[in-house]
């Protein structure tokens, strides 16, 4: 499960770290075509925009896997623990809940009904924007279910472990 976790978490880093990049660098284009050359760019701003959406509904499955959402934990933490694991699990189970009916089959519907409407500067379908709702739910569900798995190993959930313990070398010890 580790290397499922790992894995995910790599591709969704990767995938983030390249779209920033990729943004900043439009972002700047658009200012300098727009303020120098005094020819604003016409793809910039909606290509922008729809980064930020993708950026941020595949953040939402990354915060998740990662157990770092927000939460209120002020009862939670004086609960004896096998109370906040159970509570735990069930608020993943929510998570996949809400990932399935709205960001797997809402997301769907929207990205359906869109398909056919054309983005004007782009000029690509409405609807492959608006995969990133399915995209996110169908991650969520796989971290939620790695997160219920962990707890119920009595590991931290989104925490991955190390595969194998680290060993001190003889020669490296500072006594």
């Amino acid at each position: 499960m580790n290397i499922i976790r790992k894995w995910l978490d790599k591709i969704i880093e990767v995938f983030g770290c390249c779209l920033i990049i990729v943004m900043v660098a439009i972002a700047c284009w658009q200012v300098v075509s727009r303020y120098i050359f005094n020819a604003p760019s016409t793809f910039s701003e909606e290509f922008l925009r729809f980064s930020l959406v993708w950026l941020s509904v595949i953040g939402i499955a990354y915060v998740a896997g990662k157990h770092e959402h927000i939460s209120l934990t002020l009862l939670l933490d004086k609960c004896p623990r096998k109370l906040a694991v159970g509570w735990n699990i069930v608020i993943q189970t929510v998570f996949i809940l809400f990932a399935v009916y709205i960001m797997i089959i809402g997301g769907w519907r929207v990205s359906a009904t869109a398909m056919m409407q054309i983005s004007p500067s782009l000029q690509i379908s409405m609807g492959k924007v608006y995969y990133a709702l399915p995209l996110s739910g169908v991650l969520t569900i796989i971290y939620c279910l790695l997160n219920i798995f962990d707890m119920l190993k009595g590991a931290p959930p989104g925490k991955t472990q190390a595969a194998e313990p680290v060993h001190e070398i003889e020669g490296d010890r500072h006594d």
